[in-house]
């Protein structure tokens, strides 16, 4: 572990190529990015306000502290200005969250001065960022998708919840900074009182929401699609995969995954980014709906995801076709060696979760779970060549149970 505190010109000298920024807070997202890059000799730094950033403690990665690009956005980018102006040669920006990657666009003119962009401009990008902006590009192109309404106001919500069946999605426009608010990604309603109510409470701190139909089907009915697509719209490294297990169950991140054939995503995803003139790395969500055994379209992320270390598995390293694409270089065209078989993506600290969730309604054995682990899968956190990291979150884990039994333990006293 380095964590670097104001470095100067003479330590960005030490590597001769250019380096590898990568900026966001999820721990996975930031460790997969970090190991596909360092792995392959890419200089790599990641940048984030939390001090207890999993990533810093790779063996991959040099870590900075830096101001939080949602509360401080002029000093982030003041901090990236001044790091930028240390380097021989323009870094290159990978960004791993969606505020990361629209604060970095908004700045784009003042930092391309330093760095180099792995993405397209904000205007595109945010079309597919702002969930109202993506499902009106998705009405205009004809790409099936959950009803959706838009209200402006009480009165449209009312309107629209007489043609939703309950339990429906309240659904922000911006999940990223609607998770800093009310630590969960949506709002679920049952009754078209409720509805109303959480539409207030989401307006009260001043977030755009959509009102969507809940597609019914667990876990293993959604869907992904992974790419880098070049500035002339040819995309890399098609990768699709299933999840099998997520947390929190019905409407969290996908914890265990398995790759699978199934092109109609890539075929709809191209067809999407290709006329909208996007480049970057895609993490396109589907979900199959069992009512017409059609792939309705859920949300894209434009940027580096939380899974990216899965397709690497398979020859398919997206973090290092963005950086190839940055420096100049040539991009393979096809995986970068022979894919092994029955490889899957696991989140131990939330695939337990979700496991003890599922045994608990019976939907899962305990000895179906056990089968499920194997020293084939690949890890989000542990790595047998990187595994500090891993233990920092065990500790950070384990931490807050053993603070809450103390605290139950003294009020009983």
């Amino acid at each position: 572990m380095v964590i670097l505190i104001n470095p100067d010109r003479r330590f960005f000298e030490k590597f001769d190529k250019s380096i590898a920024f990568v900026l966001g807070i999820y721990p996975t997202s930031n460790l997969g990015a970090v190991r596909n890059l360092g792995r392959l000799g890419v200089p790599t730094i990641v940048l984030d306000a939390k001090k207890n950033q999993a990533a810093f403690f790779s063996k991959y990665a040099k870590g900075i502290f830096c101001p939080h690009p949602k509360y401080t956005e002029e000093k982030y980018i003041d901090f990236l200005l001044n790091i930028g102006k240390q380097l021989p040669r323009k870094g290159i920006l990978l960004p791993t969250g969606d505020t990361e990657t629209l604060v970095l666009l908004r700045h784009r003119k003042r930092l391309e001065e330093y760095y180099q962009f792995t993405m397209a401009d904000y205007h595109t990008v945010d079309m597919l960022i702002n969930k109202q902006k993506f499902y009106q590009l998705l009405e205009k192109h004809d790409i099936p998708h959950p009803t959706t309404f838009v209200p402006k106001d009480e009165g449209d919500v009312k309107d629209a919840s007489k043609d939703l069946s309950y339990p429906c999605i309240v659904k922000p426009v911006y999940p990223t900074y609607f998770r800093l608010d009310f630590h969960t990604k949506l709002f679920v309603a049952s009754s078209p009182k409720e509805m109303i109510s959480l539409y207030s409470k989401a307006q009260e701190k001043g977030h755009e929401v959509m009102l969507q139909e809940i597609i019914p089907g667990g876990a293993q009915t959604m869907f992904g699609f992974n790419a880098y697509y070049d500035k002339m719209g040819v995309s890399y490294g098609k990768f699709t995969y299933q999840r099998i297990r997520e947390w929190p169950l019905g409407f969290g991140n996908g914890c265990y995954l398995q790759a699978v054939e199934q092109p109609t995503l890539g075929q709809i995803t191209d067809s999407l980014l290709q006329d909208l003139g996007y480049y970057g790395i895609v993490d396109a969500e589907f979900k199959r709906d069992p009512r017409d055994d059609t792939f309705k379209f859920i949300e894209m992320n434009p940027r580096i995801w939380m899974q990216n270390s899965f397709p690497s598995r398979y020859g398919y390293n997206l973090p290092y076709l963005a950086y190839l694409d940055a420096v100049g270089k040539h991009l393979p065209e096809k995986s970068m060696y022979y894919p092994k078989k029955n490889i899957r993506w696991v989140y131990f600290l939330e695939d337990i979760q979700s496991s003890q969730a599922n045994i608990e309604t019976k939907t899962l054995s305990f000895f179906s779970w056990a089968q499920t682990y194997s020293v084939r899968n690949e890890y989000a956190v542990f790595s047998w060549d990187d595994p500090f990291p891993f233990f920092l979150l065990i500790l950070q884990s384990i931490f807050p149970l053993f603070s809450n039994l103390v605290s139950r333990t003294d009020t009983r006293e």
